[in-house]
């Protein structure tokens, strides 16, 4: 390799991708050490006994969950034209869903196409499923940001409950049947005739049906670590909604490591220590990684 290719390759955009996934992560390890440190003592004082039938129950939703979000893929994906098997659906689903925890895009879109490409499926449809499949979470995740911010996240900005009212708005357009048979239309695929609005929005409802079960999860998880009153429920589960949808949002950023506990630990931390918010956000994305994990290998084994 010449040494005006190996300068290319140092100062291209993989560099550049990676110096911005490390410069996250470490931002956000500052952010989580100061946190912690600012209440050290409550920590050092914590006894370490967690409540295990919390950990239980949130393993038994996310499975729940798991099995939720496979049926609504595989009905996107026979509602727009794929003639893959109902089960196959289900099974590629759970096997690229775990791809998401990695850092980029590429490996969660690419594992999918791969594995429709050998059914003889359209790689530009999987494409085009997981572009609505997007579009829905981030809908789904604002109507529920906004019912919980109504209710108890009530220190939301006026700009950002704009920009929670302007996603919602162009969310519902860009769901509309016409808008995804146009999209289909564009990747060289017939229109989708049964597909109806009732039908669209069940996909909405069951995503926000997900967030709620996230949002249990967390809480959950949390009482698992230090008791928290079932009255700040709608907080926990608005907090975690609000940087759920956020996460979806960037999820096309080189790197959000990071940004999910920071955004959960910042906003526990006005009903907890924060030494012990940053211990169960931490916690939370490792249990639910495990939970995936898990619920992954039910799902592959059922649906073969």
């Amino acid at each position: 390799m010449t040494s005006e290719a190996l300068l290319s390759k140092l100062t291209g955009p993989h560099l550049r991708k990676a110096l911005t996934a490390l410069a996250a992560l470490l931002i956000s390890a500052v952010v989580l050490g100061l946190l912690l440190y600012r209440e050290r003592a409550v920590l050092l004082q914590y006894d370490w006994q967690l409540r295990w039938e919390f950990v239980g129950a949130s393993l038994l939703l996310m499975v729940l969950g798991m099995g939720l979000a496979g049926w609504v893929w595989a009905s996107m994906m026979q509602s727009l034209g794929s003639h893959v098997a109902f089960r196959l659906h289900m099974r590629y689903f759970a096997i690229s869903h775990l791809a998401r925890r990695l850092p980029g895009t590429i490996w969660y879109v690419a594992g999918r196409g791969y594995l429709y490409r050998q059914q003889g499926e359209s790689v530009r449809l999987v494409t085009a499923a997981t572009g609505v499949e997007l579009v829905i979470s981030v809908l789904a995740g604002s109507l529920t940001t906004l019912f919980c911010a109504a209710y108890a996240l009530v220190t939301l900005q006026r700009s950002q409950w704009i920009g929670l009212v302007v996603v919602v708005g162009l969310g519902l357009m860009a769901i509309h049947p016409r808008a995804i048979n146009w999209l289909l239309l564009k990747i060289g695929r017939q229109p989708a005739p049964n597909l109806h609005y009732g039908r669209v929005l069940s996909w909405l409802v069951g995503y926000v049906v997900l967030y709620v079960l996230g949002g249990v999860m967390f809480f959950w998880i949390g009482n698992a670590v230090t008791p928290i009153a079932a009255r700040h429920f709608p907080y926990v589960l608005g907090s975690w909604t609000l940087v759920s949808t956020l996460s979806v949002l960037v999820f096309f950023l080189p790197s959000n490591l990071g940004f999910t506990e920071v955004g959960l630990s910042l906003l526990l931390a006005n009903l907890i220590p924060s030494s012990f918010a940053v211990l169960i956000a931490v916690l939370s994305r490792l249990l639910m990684t495990l939970y995936e994990i898990v619920g992954a290998g039910i799902m592959v084994l059922l649906f073969k």
